[in-house]
């Protein structure tokens, strides 16, 4: 029955990724279908294992389109989005270039964002798009989407970024603040904080000279 289902959804994709960014599904039926409680988990499932295959298979191209429609079945699956913007930028992009590239990309971005609209407030999407603005050195939008995450404890991966973000932008206060802050909070990377925090003062040292 489960497997039913997948097909029958996947039958009503009615474009390829190839052709077109989106994914059409013109029958609500299907998502009707697909919507009972009784099979959508499992539904889900077959998806992600599908996903899994054809990363091992080296077929990207075909990835998002799976991962859209796991987010049109149930758009609170944020691995989802998150994985489907990722493939975009690191699977598709990298094999193109110009607008054809770019086009990719921004679909990518958009797709974070719709992730955020339909899951408010999710930490995981705003660390990718804090994460691609500060790979793209664009520090101060970095910055923007990293302060949104509101987390009472905050992972090493978090401080860590923000950290770097405060330096980039010559905050040097603020980034030893968040390594003393790395510090207290994860001791097995003491000797990591304070070799930025010491190289932080150091620059500070140098400019009063």
């Amino acid at each position: 029955m489960r497997y039913r289902a997948v097909f029958i959804c996947l039958f009503f994709i009615s474009i390829s990724f190839a052709e077109e960014l989106d994914i059409l599904l013109p029958h609500q039926a299907a998502i009707d279908l697909c919507s009972y409680p009784s099979i959508k988990e499992g539904v889900i499932d077959l998806l992600y294992l599908d996903v899994d295959t054809l990363w091992h298979e080296g077929q990207y191209s075909q990835i998002f389109p799976v991962l859209k429609l796991i987010t049109t079945i149930s758009p609170g699956e944020v691995e989802a989005w998150v994985l489907g913007g990722w493939f975009l930028i690191n699977g598709i992009a990298p094999e193109l270039s110009g607008k054809e590239k770019g086009k990719i990309v921004n679909y990518a971005i958009e797709f974070w964002k719709q992730g955020l609209k339909a899951n408010p407030g999710e930490p995981r999407l705003y660390m990718e798009l804090a994460m691609y603005y500060y790979n793209k050195q664009d520090y101060k939008t970095a910055l923007t989407y990293l302060e949104k995450i509101e987390i009472d404890v905050p992972s090493y991966h978090f401080l860590y970024l923000k950290a770097h973000i405060y330096q980039k932008l010559g905050k040097r206060k603020e980034a030893i603040d968040v390594w003393e802050r790395i510090k207290k909070n994860f001791p097995e990377m003491v000797n990591v904080a304070d070799r930025f925090i010491k190289e932080l003062k150091g620059d500070d040292a140098g400019e009063n000279h």
